[in-house]
């Protein structure tokens, strides 16, 4: 669909963030019919279950979490699907995402909405801060992760945060309860990934002595362990379906059970969480509870990809020299300006992170000033193969954590399948999905995220 940049307005005052015209939706077809819904923040979700923007119930057409309308800085307001199963269709087209121009008009099921922009503008909030503790960013997009996380800090409000892999989740987790009343109390972290989900039970809520193979005494979980202080939950989405009911239980009445134990312990504990999966998917598909879902998701930040702020790569590259280098070792860098072209074109799969090792990595080479392209252009070195896609094996980075780098290099691995798989079928979306096996509207967000070349008109 056409871009449209209509319905984003110049500040009204110096200083003052975005402006955005206000938008409602009208039901013109399906159940409350001549209904007119304002569309109040951000983030506006539609589906058939409780706790939507808007719920519809539709016979089954409607998906759980069907789509979300987006407030967009630059270009207004967008819809995406959620993995919806009968599709997202604006003016007739099924969309994964697609601007939304005036009278467009959006059929999830048998209901029809039409989208409608009012000339009253509201403000989206930004941060005038560059910073959130050690998280930087002069991007506007930046800037509004910052000013949410400045206004839900100090509360006990549970969080979470999605965006890619690489992104600084579990940073900006930190600094969220560093900037909390919990500050000074633990701040624990855990990640459902990396744990085999025989351990995962034991690790959130401890064991009692005997409770199994090797348990030879008692142990306080995470929750226990934490206690007056925060639990960051990283990648939620691989929480085991049995233990989601026993969150649940933790987020609703703040207490847990050993393995193996009938008491119920009390704790106190704020609970923040982190995933790169989209949880809507699965709720969708049933392999992720709604209602867990929902408690947790009492606020959502989502972290933009350092593709998508390009801007801020001088300004966290000074920042990662300062420190993994020394105070002084900005000095050291060169010309950003120069280099900037070539870290523009980057795809940053790895994102953050990626930037970030990558700094490290220029400052062992014994070139002064430090070439930052210098050093991203060694780095593809024996990667890539003669089509550029890289045919030749890759190689790990034994120099970072496991966890760092197998992401790495999963993410590289992606890239390199889809931009084929999309040569191959020469841009059609619908057909390289089919051979992939996997959801069209699935590989419309890969190419996103890899910033691939989009298919083709009606591809």
């Amino acid at each position: 669909m056409n871009t449209s940049r209509t319905l984003v307005v110049p500040p009204e005052r110096a200083g003052g963030g975005m402006r955005i015209r206000k938008a409602s939706l009208f039901v013109v077809k399906g159940a409350g019919r001549g209904q007119r819904l304002p569309i109040p923040g951000d983030s506006f979700s539609i589906g058939s279950a409780v706790g939507n923007d808007l719920r519809l119930a539709d016979d089954g057409a409607v998906s759980r979490r069907h789509c979300r309308i987006l407030a967009d800085e630059r270009d207004g307001y967008r819809i995406e699907d959620l993995g919806s199963t009968n599709g997202t269709f604006v003016n007739g087209v099924r969309v994964a995402h697609a601007f939304l121009d005036e009278g467009a008009r959006i059929q999830l099921g048998g209901t029809v909405l039409e989208f409608s922009p009012q000339e009253e503008a509201r403000d989206l909030e930004r941060s005038a801060s560059e910073s959130f503790g050690a998280a930087v960013g002069r991007s506007s997009a930046m800037r509004r992760v910052f000013h949410l996380a400045e206004s839900y800090a100090p509360t006990e409000a549970t969080v979470m945060l999605t965006g890619e892999t690489g992104t600084g989740k579990e940073i900006l987790a930190r600094e969220i309860h560093l900037h909390s009343p919990r500050a000074k109390a633990p701040f624990l972290v855990i990640d459902c990934a990396a744990l085999s989900p025989d351990l995962v039970e034991s690790e959130l809520f401890g064991h009692v002595k005997g409770a199994f193979t090797g348990a030879a005494g008692d142990r306080p979980g995470v929750f226990e362990a934490a206690d007056g202080g925060t639990v960051f939950l990283d990648e939620i989405g691989d929480l085991p379906p049995a233990l989601q009911p026993k969150l649940l239980r933790v987020l609703e009445n703040r207490e847990i059970r050993r393995v193996g134990s009938n008491e119920v312990r009390k704790v106190d504990v704020r609970i923040l969480c982190a995933t790169n999966k989209p949880l809507d998917e699965e709720v969708n598909a049933g392999r992720f509870r709604e209602d867990l879902f929902y408690r947790l998701s009492v606020v959502s930040i989502e972290l933009p990809p350092l593709r998508e702020r390009a801007e801020d790569i001088p300004l966290l590259a000074a920042a990662f020299a300062r420190r993994l280098h020394g105070p002084d070792a900005e000095k050291e860098l060169g010309d950003l300006a120069d280099a900037l072209p070539a870290l523009r074109r980057h795809a940053w799969p790895g994102n953050v992170r990626e930037l970030r090792n990558l700094v490290d990595r220029a400052f062992y080479a014994p070139k002064r000033p430090v070439d930052l392209a210098a050093a991203l252009a060694m780095g593809r070195i024996g990667v890539r193969g003669a089509d550029g896609l890289g045919s030749s094996p890759m190689s790990p980075d034994y120099s970072i954590p496991f966890k760092e780098g197998k992401a790495l290099l999963l993410d590289e691995y992606a890239r390199r399948y889809f931009s084929d798989l999309l040569r191959r079928n020469g841009g059609n979306v619908s057909a390289s999905a089919r051979e992939a096996g996997i959801e069209r509207a699935y590989l419309q967000r890969l190419i996103k995220r890899f910033g691939l070349k989009d298919a083709p008109p009606g591809a």
